[in-house]
C-alpha cells in the first residue's frame, strides 16, 4: 500500500509540475520614489464593462471584485484613499483576445483518390489578461503596471478568491519599499 501511495504522489507531482503557470509581467519608472506618495483614488472609468460580447468574462460583478481587490492591495502598500486630493490613480484593465483554431479529420476517399472532407469544426479560444496600473494623478502618466494571463471562467464561489490572489500577485511587484510607519517611532523611551 505504501508503494501505491508513493506512486500516486509521484504521478500527481509530475502532472502538476508540467502544468503551465502564468507569469507576472511588470514595469515601473525607475526614476520615481514610490515612497513619496500617500494618497490615491480608483479610476471610476475602469468599472464600466467594455467587452459586452463576453458577458461571462466581463461584467459589473467581475469589475467590482477586481476594483475591491485593487483598493485592498494599494492600501496594503501604505496608500490611503483620498478623492479630494489624490496623488495617485489606481486602476485596472481587462483584455480579452480571441484565437480561432480549426480542427480537421481528413478522410481519404478511395473512389476519387482525394481528400474528401477535412474540417471537423472550428473552435474559438478566449484568453483574458488582467492589467493593474498606478498613475501619477498630477502628470497623468502611468508609473507602474503589471499584468497576468488569467482565466475568469470560475464558479461564483471561486471567482472572488481567484481575483484577489491574482491582484495580490500583481501588487507583489509594486516598488514601494516603505509600507507603513512603525508605530514605535513616535514613542519616547526612558533611560535608566
Amino acid at each position: 500500500m505504501k508503494i501505491h501511495n508513493k506512486l500516486l504522489f509521484l504521478i500527481f507531482a509530475l502532472v502538476f509540475s508540467c502544468a503551465t503557470t502564468s507569469e507576472v509581467v511588470y514595469d515601473y519608472n525607475l526614476e520615481i520614489d514610490f515612497n513619496q506618495y500617500e494618497t490615491y483614488v480608483l479610476c471610476v472609468d475602469d468599472f464600466f464593462v467594455e467587452h459586452t460580447n463576453h458577458p461571462d468574462l466581463d461584467n459589473e460583478e467581475v469589475r467590482r471584485i477586481i476594483g475591491d481587490a485593487v483598493a485592498l492591495e494599494i492600501e496594503n502598500k501604505g496608500h490611503r484613499t483620498n478623492v479630494l486630493n489624490p496623488q495617485l490613480q489606481a486602476g485596472f484593465r481587462l483584455l480579452i483576445s480571441e484565437e480561432t483554431a480549426e480542427f480537421t479529420d481528413c478522410e481519404h476517399s478511395e473512389e476519387l483518390e482525394y481528400w474528401e472532407s477535412c474540417t471537423i469544426h472550428t473552435e474559438t479560444y478566449e484568453e483574458e489578461t488582467l492589467v493593474v496600473y498606478v498613475a501619477d494623478f498630477e502628470t497623468k502618466k502611468v508609473i507602474w503596471h503589471a499584468s497576468i494571463v488569467c482565466d475568469l471562467k470560475q464558479s461564483d464561489k471561486k471567482l472572488k478568491p481567484y481575483i484577489n490572489e491574482l491582484v495580490r500577485d500583481l501588487y507583489d511587484t509594486y516598488p514601494k519599499t516603505l509600507v507603513a510607519k512603525n508605530p514605535d517611532e513616535s514613542k519616547e523611551y526612558d533611560s535608566f
